[in-house]
């Protein structure tokens, strides 16, 4: 059995920071939409921005609270009455960003706004407690609500680096949020498959990992006592970069193997990450396959483990 780092080995039942820190987690989230909706303000919604030729509003739109955009009040409701599975969210932004594409510019920043106002309602009033466990639908599957909230610090993160060219500066806080959101969605992932495995991200800014086994998962930020000072070789299989440059690599808007030969970028324990393979495997869409499948590659001409791997990319 796969051995897990002791300070990512879950407790039975846990549920990623939603129960082991849910202050922690509600102020991350409120914070993610407050300095995006503020990073917003300041950009030219009319600029081209890095996103696949898109407009800088074009990015936005799509993360707006609009009637027609599954807002938080629909997502709960989908929750209560038990909707799971896979949601269409490719299908919705498309739809969402063609029927607002023409909104004023005030409109769109108000929509950004609004998202953040119920996201605070909800994560400081009694909804979290109340609601927060509950499995409803998402893009990757059936998810708890307190983790499908949590994983969208990450698009707000790679939407706001997609900006910069649009005028926006991306404060820290936004991208480091957003790998936490990351970290804490790939654990929920694998405790649905009841894997047994644990990654760490390991940056400037500090470790967050997740630990995964008999369903239950932790997401933690590491300190170096939790870790016996030993990094990166105790914090067991891990990835070691900037923040920006891993969000960068996981969204599939960087090149692994060039950010490992100027050495940007390490993957520390390869035979631990492979213990993700079935995560990767059933879930496509995946946060973070890119990571692992680039991080395999990146180092195959000393390990010869690509050809073992059922996927590419």
């Amino acid at each position: 059995m796969t051995q897990l780092p002791a300070a990512l080995t879950p407790r039975p039942g846990e549920r990623g920071l939603a129960t082991s820190d849910p202050d922690r987690l509600a102020a991350g989230i409120a914070q993610s939409w407050a300095l995006f909706a503020a990073l917003a303000d300041d950009v030219d919604l009319d600029a081209p921005s890095r996103a696949k030729g898109l407009l800088a509003r074009e990015v936005v739109i799509p993360l707006g609270a609009w009637d027609d955009n599954r807002p938080l009040a629909v997502l709960l409701d989908d929750a209560r009455r038990g909707v799971v599975g896979e949601h269409d969210q490719g299908a919705l932004v498309d739809a969402v960003r063609a029927a607002h594409r023409d909104e004023p510019d005030d409109e769109v920043r108000e929509a950004i706004r609004r998202q953040g106002d119920a996201m605070e309602h909800f994560l400081y009033g009694a909804g979290l407690a109340e609601d927060g466990s509950l499995p409803v639908a998402s893009m990757l599957g059936t998810l708890p609500v307190a983790t499908f909230l949590h994983a969208a610090t990450y698009p707000l993160a790679t939407s706001a680096l997609d900006l910069e060219m649009a005028g926006a500066t991306v404060p820290q806080q936004l991208l480091d949020n957003g790998l936490l959101g990351l970290v804490d969605t790939i654990g929920a992932l694998a405790a649905r498959q009841r894997v047994t495995a644990s990654i760490a991200a390991l940056t400037p800014s500090g470790v967050v990992g997740m630990g995964a086994r008999d369903g239950a998962w932790r997401t933690a930020r590491l300190e170096p006592d939790d870790l016996d000072g030993e990094l990166p070789r105790s914090a067991g299989p891990s990835v070691e970069g900037s923040t920006r440059l891993i969000l960068e690599i996981t969204s599939g808007r960087a090149d692994i193997p060039t950010a490992a030969r100027r050495k940007e970028i390490a993957v520390h324990d390869l035979a631990g990450l492979l213990a993700l393979t079935p995560v990767v495997e059933q879930v496509p869409g995946i946060p973070g396959r890119a990571a692992l499948v680039g991080a395999i590659r990146a180092l195959t001409a000393v390990t010869g483990v690509w050809k073992r791997l059922p996927f590419g990319r």
